[in-house]
């Protein structure tokens, strides 16, 4: 496959990760509130709409003076989306951001000492395999 997954998860500095109870947590939380985001902005949504198409008289009717129920309620769509993307990163920025920052930082930790590792194995190979070679000229004793 490509990018080193395969069935049994992603290879390299994240594979450690996905095993990790907090990686679970941040999944849950953020598939927590991208459905209850999607599903009130949708909702809220679908709404309008429905009520553009099967109620036209009370979308109609006058609120405050020339303006009408239908004109409040677009602008509370507006209101709406910047409230829920205000919701969204103070939610993340409390509960995700930390979590996942702690998380990445312990598997760059982690690639990096493998990397050390890694150097050091073959500066031994190296070394191990290194061989000095004859001199020309030079007679033994």
């Amino acid at each position: 496959m490509v990018g080193g997954s395969g069935r049994h998860g992603p290879a390299g500095p994240y594979a450690d990760v996905v095993q990790d109870r907090r990686f679970r947590l941040l999944r849950t939380r953020f598939r927590r509130l991208a459905i209850g985001i999607v599903a009130s902005f949708l909702g809220w949504y679908f709404l309008y709409i429905a009520l553009s198409a099967f109620a036209r008289d009370f979308m109609a009717y006058p609120a405050i003076g020339n303006i009408n129920v239908a004109l409040l309620l677009g602008i509370l769509q507006f209101v709406s989306t910047f409230v829920l993307a205000w919701r969204y990163t103070r939610y993340a920025r409390r509960m995700l951001d930390p979590l996942s920052a702690q998380l990445r930082q312990e598997a760059e930790q982690r690639q990096a000492d493998l990397e050390r590792h890694e150097q050091i194995l073959a500066e031994r190979r190296r070394i191990e395999n290194w061989t000095p070679q004859p001199r020309h000229g030079r007679r033994r004793r």
